[in-house]
């Protein structure tokens, strides 16, 4: 779904990029993620239609669920506040620009410039846009 000045919202709840796993066969993600890369790319492909080309900045907001044991004041006062636990920004990022790779660029080296937050939320969600970097 696009919202607003390009920015897309998709519907799943942030997914940190876990540590490859390694066999006798080699190195592989779990399958949970793989999953929810393809998810995140479907959503993507309904708005990008042709790939990005040349230098991109990405801005990406992840709406993190408040935890359930908390009170209902607790609750209240975190909506809107910075997520400062885990899981790290940096992950959840990865999992986003690996999710994009090939559909809206093509490839996540592209990516120049990131713009990153994590705030509380009721409605768990990534928030994000890709553009064109302009030459100062």
């Amino acid at each position: 779904m696009l919202v607003g000045a390009g920015k897309m919202i998709v519907d799943l709840k942030p997914f940190p990029a876990p540590r490859p796993r390694f066999s006798k066969r080699g190195t592989y993600n779990p399958k949970e993620y793989t999953a929810y890369k393809h998810l995140f790319g479907l959503f993507a492909k309904r708005v990008y239609k042709k790939q990005l080309e040349g230098a991109l900045k990405l801005e990406v907001t992840f709406f993190m669920q408040i935890p359930k044991s908390l009170s209902k004041k607790k609750h209240g006062e975190l909506i809107g506040q910075y997520h400062i636990k885990k899981p790290d920004t940096d992950n959840l990022v990865k999992t986003v620009k690996d999710s994009l790779n090939g559909i809206v660029y093509k490839d996540d080296s592209q990516v120049s410039v990131i713009l990153a937050k994590k705030i509380y939320s009721e409605n768990p969600r990534v928030e994000f846009y890709v553009a064109p970097l302009k030459k100062d």
